[in-house]
């Protein structure tokens, strides 16, 4: 006959032994687990940070360009300016530039609702320049709309609607239909980006329309 275990005779040590590997299973377990979703938690984060990024500066630009007019004006030395220009003939690093309407006056401050803007890509930075004055002022305003930034390129679509690599217009008051900018950051993918350019009764160009580079 089989004696009733005394109950104060404790735990065997292979009871033991295996009550402590179950709780290091447990734990190792709990530890990946929580591991596991703070690196997920920062990685969302961290990808609905780059959106916003993006977001921020695709509406900065549109919102720009959309209202773009035809009106070239004059540099510190008195020198014409087109409507619309590329590279840094007059601004050092300049991307694009152009005059806006709709600059918004809440102050009534003496001035026009006219904006000269321009983007230039400084030390790996995008950055909007503005002006206080269409004609004879410096830029007085460099917001940084973009860190981070490897390369830009762009193209133009003209009259004709085929695209270009560069924008030499002989008509100082030519505007371009649209602008396509292929910005490449750090580490991260191309990201291609098309904006229309002014009050234009025209669609938006496609995703798909590569055009005819110039």
């Amino acid at each position: 006959m089989i004696s009733a275990r005394n109950p104060e005779a404790g735990f065997t040590l292979v009871e033991l032994l295996v009550a402590l590997a179950i709780f290091a299973l447990i734990s190792v377990a709990g530890v990946m687990l929580l591991r596991s979703g703070s690196e997920t938690q920062i990685a969302v984060k961290g990808r609905l940070e780059e959106l916003s990024r993006s977001n921020r500066l695709y509406n900065s630009i549109e919102a720009d360009l959309a209202q773009v007019i035809a009106r070239p004006v004059r540099d510190t030395s008195g020198l014409p300016v087109p409507a619309f220009t590329q590279g840094g003939a007059t601004v050092p690093d300049a991307l694009f530039g152009f005059v806006r309407t709709g600059w918004s006056n809440f102050d009534e401050a003496p001035r026009a609702g006219l904006q000269r803007v321009t983007y230039v890509l400084q030390d790996g930075k995008l950055k909007r320049l503005s002006w206080p004055m269409l004609d004879g002022a410096s830029p007085v305003d460099a917001a940084v709309i973009l860190d981070d930034v490897k390369s830009v390129q762009m193209r133009f679509r003209d009259e004709r609607g085929e695209w270009r690599s560069d924008w030499s217009a002989i008509d100082p008051d030519a505007l371009p239909r649209a602008v396509e900018l292929r910005l490449t950051l750090a580490a991260k993918a191309e990201q291609r980006m098309l904006f229309l350019v002014g009050s234009q009764a025209r669609p938006k160009p496609r995703e798909d329309d590569e055009g005819a580079a110039g």
